[in-house]
């Protein structure tokens, strides 16, 4: 394990330029969004339908394909910072569990089941993983109740709740039931934070959490970030904002805040495509998110 470290320095030096195809040779799926979409759908856009649209899925609407293409009008690498993310969050789960023996998740913001579930992907090391996703949309939690499965029956929760709303969160028997003393959690932050002003008090909300988990417990927290470039994402956040879905990337310095207290796990805090080394050849402006594997101290 490291200290906290940050990553400004190691490539602020790199290329901030955005590409416009995919480095892989797949088409882009979102050409042509403008002109192509679902019936219905036409109010407001939702971030978990948005992300799963970005991540590949079909659980989407019109408006959140509308969003989409005014998206990757200005920031055309948006795609594959999401893919960035995503895969951080897998790896880092998988890490946890067969490294570190974790069997408890906890994901706080889940979010539409795209891809392969994330207690799954634990259980491949663990079989006797329990997790429980929390989120505060309706029609998320009805997916996930719908699709996640796990045999025997009682290793997997779906609850509602908000990372905003810690109190209320934490009262959750699932949740209460995974806090047990001497048996570490994985506490997954994929993108929460990065949709709470700082009025919301983001950094109290997660220390709120950290406190309660098992000595031992570990986070794996990602985070968009407008460091690499700036007026690119002063763009992005607008067309965010212009559908009543305010996104507030943070700078290295801000994002390390939500760690401290944490022990980092080697590389510290870095953007998400090098850790736990450089999976791939996109530039810090492509990726423009942050990420982190910490382990939480005390003697609960």
């Amino acid at each position: 394990m490291t200290v906290l470290k940050t990553e400004r320095a190691v490539v602020a030096e790199a290329t901030v330029s955005v590409a416009s195809t995919e480095p892989d040779g797949r088409s882009d799926p979102l050409r042509g969004w403008q002109s192509i979409g679902r019936a219905g759908g036409n109010g407001k856009p939702s971030r978990a339908r948005l992300d799963d649209l970005l991540l590949g899925g079909k659980d989407h609407q019109v408006i959140d394909r509308t969003v989409a293409a005014e998206l990757k009008k200005v920031a055309p690498a948006i795609r594959r910072s999401v893919r960035a993310r995503r895969d951080f969050i897998e790896r880092a789960v998988q890490f946890l569990a067969r490294a570190h023996q974790v069997r408890d998740v906890l994901v706080l913001g889940a979010g539409l089941p795209t891809g392969p579930a994330l207690h799954g992907l634990a259980q491949a090391f663990q079989p006797s993983v329990r997790a429980v996703y929390v989120d505060d949309d309706p029609m998320v939690l009805t997916h996930l109740r719908a699709r996640l499965s796990c045999p025997p029956p009682g290793r997997i929760a779906v609850v509602p709740g908000h990372l905003g709303q810690p109190k209320e969160l934490l009262a959750a028997s699932p949740v209460q039931a995974l806090l047990e003393p001497g048996r570490p959690v994985a506490l997954v932050v994929e993108s929460a934070l990065e949709f709470m002003p700082d009025e919301q008090d983001p950094h109290g909300c997660l220390a709120a959490v950290l406190e309660v988990l098992p000595a031992g417990s570990w986070v794996v927290l990602a985070h968009a970030t407008a460091d690499f470039t700036p007026k690119a994402w002063e763009k992005v956040a607008a067309v965010f904002a212009r559908h009543r879905l305010p996104i507030h990337p943070r700078s290295v310095e801000e994002v390390a805040g939500f760690l401290e207290g944490l022990m980092l796990s080697a590389p510290g805090l870095t953007t998400v495509n090098r850790w736990p080394r450089l999976v791939d050849q996109l530039t810090p402006a492509e990726v423009s998110r942050y990420g982190a594997v910490g382990r939480t101290l005390g003697a609960r």
